[in-house]
């Protein structure tokens, strides 16, 4: 879904979440005024503040990342049948989020950790796969759910439209160059093939004609679509002869149809784009309005469903993010809209956010509107309890020391791997390091420049006369101290263990004891580096 019904309100909603004109920040951010102002204001929108404020904006990798087309769409068959579609991409590892600090470390430690992170999966043959699904409904099914399907701040649930896979996508390789493959690629939704037809959406009406504009303007030519990166790839064969940048040499006479004097020229096709003939309906003074339908009337009724869907952790994730970004908002009349509206979601998150922000009272600044429905809650909402048990395209980090265990380091990289994870060797400092069995092996980084964020889980191998020294590194404290509060799994030695001591971790199911080469304990620390150890988090930090 997204954040506004109509199209016309979007430069106002990117003017919003920009840079505020008078002071040039903040960049990137939302935790400001302005933004929450215009939230405030349009209730509307507060379906998707509920997921941007989830999990599910904290992604631990782009691979790992959902795809929604937003808009209902039509397809239409040979016949002229005509049947409802949205579209949806879904990640083949599964969706995995990050916590709140990992997150902003991991921007801190590596400002290009999802690009990189895309990188080696291509360069390493593990290439992101996304499957392609479709919900499809008909128009007698569209009429029996309790919202509007053409209101794009609302969702079809799985649970009453299942998905259909019908393919995937599959990134094979890094563009060759970023600046002629992403920065000159040009979508536009109103670029769609035979079989496929638009709906009355109005957001989707107004992108129609907005995206086509968009490329005039940022491209500067009306002949974008034969720069290489957005030819068609089979010939395409039309009057379009003018305009700048033309990089064709079109020949012929005429470049109009119908003519009688082209001869081979462009024709229209018989069977080109088919407009499904959709009865329209009319109001008595035969006038046309852009006004709103009643059945976008209900702003709150899918944001109460999406909330109370969540798990109880996810739930506490929600409320910390909005009384992350409420708090930076310095006028007190916003953040009191905003809890008003909050209170129209589930009176629990209101108060718990108003608790958070030092409110007195829960303010309630809106009236309960006519015709909230009571939806079930959706497990497929979840991201914590739907998490697919996996180390498939994971990583796990290995502290190693002069002297650490070359048996154990050798069956613990061979275990890992055959789970479907990678592995990276970390040191206290780069190029080679020996083991105990006297070889040499070259590090993949060195511990202050590869902090624990950048992996799924920790292995720490350390022999005692190392961990002893490195307790006084707060670069190799932060490694497992950080893991830890992140919720990872973590298997460590006896060298190991003295370094979680230091750092003030407890052993509880997810931190694994290594017993020389023992297979059982290996296998439990891969069972526990499948998930977080979400039960950890109430014990080291507070959850309003």
């Amino acid at each position: 879904m997204f954040f506004i019904q109509d199209a016309i309100k979007f430069p106002d909603l990117v003017h919003a979440l920009k840079m505020e004109p008078d002071r040039g920040f903040p960049q990137a951010a939302s935790a400001h005024d302005t933004f929450w102002d215009f939230i405030s204001l349009m209730p509307e929108s507060m379906h998707m503040v509920m997921w941007a404020m989830s999990d599910r904006t904290l992604p631990r990798s782009l691979r790992m990342m959902d795809g929604f087309g937003v808009h209902s769409f039509r397809m239409v068959n040979a016949s002229g049948e005509s049947t409802f579609v949205k579209f949806h991409w879904r990640a083949a590892l599964g969706v995995q989020s990050m916590v709140w600090d990992e997150a902003v470390r991991t921007a801190g430690a590596d400002p290009d950790f999802h690009r990189r992170d895309l990188w080696d999966a291509i360069q390493s043959g593990d290439f992101p796969e996304w499957e392609l699904s479709v919900q499809l409904f008909t128009e007698e099914e569209a009429q029996e759910f309790p919202f509007d399907h053409l209101d794009p701040t609302k969702l079809i649930p799985e649970e009453l439209v299942p998905l259909l896979p019908i393919g995937r996508m599959v990134l094979d390789r890094m563009p060759d160059n970023f600046f002629a493959e992403t920065e000159q690629v040009a979508f536009c939704p109103a670029n769609i093939v035979p079989g496929i037809d638009f709906s009355n959406d109005p957001l989707l009406q107004g992108r129609l004609f907005s995206y086509q504009d968009t490329q005039l303007l940022r491209l500067g030519s009306p002949n974008f679509h034969q720069l290489p990166i957005n030819l068609a790839r089979c010939p395409v064969n039309n009057n379009q002869r003018d305009g700048r940048m033309q990089m064709q040499v079109p020949t012929g006479r005429v470049n109009y149809e119908p003519n009688s004097l082209g001869g081979r020229s462009p024709k229209e096709m018989a069977a080109g784009f088919r407009t499904f003939p959709e009865a329209q309906p009319y109001s008595s003074s035969n006038s046309k309005g852009r006004i709103r339908s009643e059945s976008f009337a209900d702003h709150f009724s899918q944001a109460t469903m999406f909330y109370r869907s969540q798990s109880a952790t996810e739930q506490s994730h929600i409320v910390s993010a909005l009384i992350f970004e409420l708090s930076k908002v310095e006028t007190p009349e916003i953040r009191c809209r905003v809890v008003g509206c909050l209170h129209q979601i589930d009176e629990d998150l209101a108060v718990r956010v108003s608790n958070g922000l030092g409110l007195t009272g829960v303010p309630q600044t809106l009236e309960s509107p006519a015709g909230i429905i009571e939806y079930p809650t959706f497990c497929s909402l979840q991201l914590i309890n739907e998490r697919q048990r996996t180390l498939r395209g994971r990583c796990v980090g290995i502290m190693i020391s002069d002297g650490s265990d070359a048996l154990l380091l050798d069956t613990v990289r061979s275990e890992i791997q055959h789970a479907g994870a990678s592995t990276r060797i970390v040191a206290p400092r780069i190029g080679e390091t020996k083991l105990s069995n006297g070889v040499q092996i070259v590090t993949d980084g060195q511990l202050a420049g590869h902090p624990s964020v950048f992996f799924d889980a920790i292995v720490v191998l350390l022999t005692v006369e190392a961990a002893t020294f490195l307790t006084r590194d707060a670069s190799a404290t932060s490694f497992v101290r950080d893991a830890y509060t992140h919720l990872k799994a973590i298997a460590v030695d006896i060298g190991g263990q003295i370094l979680m001591d230091a750092a003030g971790c407890e052993v509880d199911e997810s931190v694994v004891k290594l017993c020389e080469a023992d297979a059982d304990s290996i296998r439990q620390f891969l069972s526990a580096a499948e998930t977080r150890l979400w039960s950890r988090e109430p014990a080291i930090r507070s959850m309003p």
